[in-house]
């Protein structure tokens, strides 16, 4: 009677359900990055120098969101 104790004591807490997750809810603008702008069509070298900087903007702004996206997934862990 003992050993049967023993055992239902330690397989009870295996039969217990796991804890509910909380819905995670990411805002839609962390889910949408800016568009790159088109690069000019023979452009200058002026043209270029912008469009590289766009390209730079539209990076920084997904980085960005990409970074607050993964702190909500982390800490809804």
């Amino acid at each position: 009677m003992k050993r049967l104790l023993l055992l239902l004591v330690a397989v009870l807490p295996l039969a217990a359900a796991p804890p509910e997750r909380p819905a995670l809810s990411i805002p839609g603008s962390l889910l949408r990055c800016a568009p790159p702008s088109r690069p000019p069509a023979g452009g200058t070298q002026r043209q270029v120098a912008g469009y590289v900087v766009d390209l730079a903007d539209a990076h920084a702004d997904c980085q960005g969101k990409l970074c607050r996206v993964r702190g909500l997934v982390e800490g809804a862990r």
